[in-house]
């Protein structure tokens, strides 16, 4: 039997398919390094406030703690959020075999170490 005109629709449509699949992790992987930069550009500002805070307090010596409290929970709060997007980068970055706990690349099907389906 030969290849007919409708394998090769089905072909090119799995191409196709398996191409858009690649394209839209690579854009979420280009969203999730973008989302990621930004939290550390918002960190580095709030770690700028906090100085220009504490220096005009000592120049001024107008009390300036309470401000001061707030910035230091949005920088805590940024640095969890930046913690949680590198948490889930990394997991995206790996496959754990749950047979022999292996590390495994994203893309692998079997794991490297006992050949369990991943």
């Amino acid at each position: 039997m030969g290849y007919n005109f409708d394998d090769l629709v089905n072909d090119a449509k799995n191409v196709f398919d398996k191409a858009a699949v690649k394209a839209n992790e690579a854009v979420e992987y280009s969203k999730t390094q973008l989302d990621r930069a930004q939290l550390r550009s918002k960190i580095k500002e709030k770690y700028t406030e906090l100085g220009q805070l504490c220096y005009n307090m000592h120049e001024t010596d107008v009390d300036e703690t309470g401000r001061m409290k707030i910035v230091i929970a949005d920088i805590r709060n940024l640095e969890k959020k930046l913690h949680e997007a590198d948490k889930a980068v990394n997991a995206k970055k790996c496959k754990t075999c749950k047979f022999c706990l292996t590390q495994n690349d994203a893309d692998s099907e079997y794991c490297t170490k006992c050949g369990e389906k991943l």
